[in-house]
This record gives C-alpha cells, sequence and structure tokens, in this order.
C-alpha cells in the first residue's frame, strides 16, 4: 500500500482564497454577539428599546409592542442563559460565576422594564386584559417592595383589577403613571371594573347571565359557548388572584388576604361555569364531554362540598361511577340532568 500522504491544507481553494477567508484581527469578527445587528446581545435589546420608544413617541403602538415583545424574549433569554452559565461555574470559577450571575440580574432587570412598558403599550391600545398578566410577571419578578413592583402595583390599583393601594400609607411612587400619551380611558378610570371588560368579575357574571338566557331558550350551543368563555374567565382571575397572594405573603397580610380570599372566590366560581357547562353537554346528549368537566369539579372542590356532590351525583347518574356518595344517600332522588337556571 502507498504510504498515507498529509493532505496541502491549501489544496482545493481558490488562488484567492486569503480574500475569502475572515479577518481574525478584527475585534468586531472575533465578538458579534457585541455588535447591535446581533439577535441575542445587550446591544441588540437595547437597540429594540430604542426603536420601541420611538414608536410610542409618535404613538405607532402597534410596532411598539411588537419591539417590546422582542426586547422581551432577546433579555429573558440572555438573563436565562446568564443564569446557566453561573449554575455550571458554581464552586469551580467564582469570578466566572460572579459575573454570569451580575449579569443575569441585570438582563432580567431589562427585560421586566420592557415587560411594563410593553403593559403600559397595551392600556394605550385599551386593551388592560392584557396589561394585568404583564404587570403581574413583573410584581413576581421584581417583589412588590421595589420600584417597578410598586409601580406595577399602582397600575393595576388604577385599572380596578386590585381594591387596595399598596402601601397603604404611602403615595403612588414616582414615575407610576408614565403611560404612553393618551393611554387613559377618559370614560372611567377603572375599565376593569366594567361589565364589558375581558377580565373581571362583571364581565364573567355576565357571560353567566347571557349562559343562563340562552338555556331558557334551549339554545345549548350558546350557552355552551357563553360558559366556556365565563370558565376561562374566572379560572385567569383566580389564577392571577393567587400569584398576587403569593407575591405579597409575608409582606402586606391585608392584601394577601384579600387576594388569596378573591383566588378562592373565582375558583368557586369557575367551578360553578364548570358544573352548568356540563349539565348543558348532557342536555345536548354529550355526556363524554361532561364526564372530564365533572371530574375536575370533584378535584377542585372535594367530594365532600356542595358543588363535588352534585358533580359525583351526576357521574353516578351517567353510569360513570357504581356507587352513590356519600353511601347513605343510596335512595336519593336523582338530580335533573338539565342545566340549572
Amino acid at each position: 500500500m502507498p504510504a498515507a500522504q498529509a493532505q496541502n491544507p491549501d489544496a482545493g481553494l481558490p488562488e484567492d482564497a486569503s480574500q475569502m477567508q475572515l479577518d481574525l484581527t478584527d475585534p468586531n469578527t472575533l465578538r458579534p454577539l457585541t455588535q447591535e445587528e446581533s439577535l441575542l446581545s445587550l446591544q441588540g435589546g437595547q437597540r429594540l428599546m430604542v426603536e420601541a420608544n420611538s414608536a410610542i413617541e409618535t404613538q405607532n403602538y402597534g410596532v411598539a409592542a411588537q419591539k417590546l415583545q422582542d426586547v422581551r424574549q432577546v433579555f429573558n433569554q440572555l438573563s436565562n442563559f446568564y443564569q446557566q452559565l453561573a449554575a455550571s461555574f458554581s464552586g469551580i470559577d467564582n469570578r466566572i460565576y460572579d459575573t454570569q450571575r451580575k449579569k443575569a440580574l441585570e438582563t432580567a432587570e431589562m427585560r421586566d422594564q420592557a415587560t411594563y412598558q410593553l403593559a403600559l403599550v397595551h392600556q394605550a391600545q385599551n386593551q388592560p386584559e392584557l396589561a394585568v398578566p404583564l404587570f403581574i410577571q413583573v410584581i413576581r419578578s421584581q417583589n412588590p417592595t421595589r420600584d417597578l413592583g410598586q409601580k406595577s402595583y399602582q397600575q393595576l390599583f388604577e385599572l380596578g383589577f386590585v381594591d387596595s393601594p399598596y402601601p397603604s400609607d404611602a403615595t403612588p411612587p414616582e414615575g407610576a403613571n408614565q403611560t404612553p400619551p393618551d393611554a387613559t380611558n377618559s370614560n372611567n378610570g377603572k375599565p376593569l371594573t366594567q361589565e364589558n371588560s375581558l377580565l373581571s368579575l362583571p364581565g364573567g357574571k355576565r357571560l353567566m347571565t347571557e349562559a343562563s338566557r340562552a338555556v331558557e331558550t334551549q339554545d345549548y350551543a350558546m350557552a355552551a359557548q357563553k360558559l366556556q368563555e365565563a370558565r376561562q374567565v374566572f379560572n385567569q382571575l383566580s389564577n392571577f388572584y393567587q400569584q398576587l397572594a403569593s407575591s405579597f405573603s409575608g409582606i402586606d397580610a391585608p392584601i394577601y388576604n384579600d387576594q388569596r380570599q378573591k383566588a378562592l372566590e373565582t375558583a368557586e366560581m369557575r367551578d360553578e361555569a364548570t358544573y352548568q357547562l356540563a349539565l348543558v353537554h348532557r342536555a345536548q346528549n354529550q355526556p363524554e364531554l361532561a364526564v372530564p368537566l365533572l371530574i375536575q369539579i370533584i378535584r377542585s372542590q372535594n367530594p365532600t362540598g356542595n358543588f363535588g356532590k352534585k358533580a359525583y351525583q351526576q357521574l353516578f347518574e351517567l353510569g360513570f361511577v357504581d356507587s352513590p356518595f356519600p353511601s347513605s344517600g343510596r335512595n336519593q332522588p336523582t338530580s335533573s340532568a338539565r342545566p340549572e337556571r
């Protein structure tokens, strides 16, 4: 066999290959993620923030919202990556660990700033239902006692999502009303207290009323749609109130208790809407759709609760379970399969 020969590293390259190779002496070539054009860099995120602010100044809220959403994604990815690197170097290289952890915190702060600005833009677009979850995200990330957390809670108070100001003995934090131009609704100061709101107790109750009217006319398709929407509203509200309660645990007892109570009340309303929806499916002769809803109620309410007992009785009547509950109720009259009005 012929002896193996070393390959010419330049073999097969065009004569002007040197012109095609990267200039390794150019620092920009070596560190591309330090450039504004990069999609994953501090400079790139800051450029997007500048573009978003320019769009806000011209009241081009659609562009501003898109830019801010991009900014949030960039800074959130950077923060997660820096945190992962910090965790990898923990106990191995303290200098790198400290640097990456600091970067993770700084980019998380920038993400929260972008989130807050995006929520204000949604207010400017008269979309408070999109602003609320963003403000709650900021509070959970920042802690209610910090400046941005206080501003976010103040916005929730002004929207009517929460009833109690924080802190109760202080004026609103400076800059809490830094909404984009024309962001306020001139018709009312608390849009989430209105029936036409997509994310409010009055809005959820309105949907329940409309569902009841549809049941009365036996328009079960319409009733099912309204009840599904009501379930979604009450479930979102319950989750948001629970998140706020967790954020204020050990910080402000009255707000914690208020939000926890609201979380329980809206969860009860969600389960009521779920029970009514299951009855509507029974009226439509669709027991396969009713069963999972009834089980959801039992898991949420506990079998000993009012709706839990009703839901189990429905499963018994449908033949999904064989034993009645409670056992002393073997001779109970069967419940109506029609939705309750």
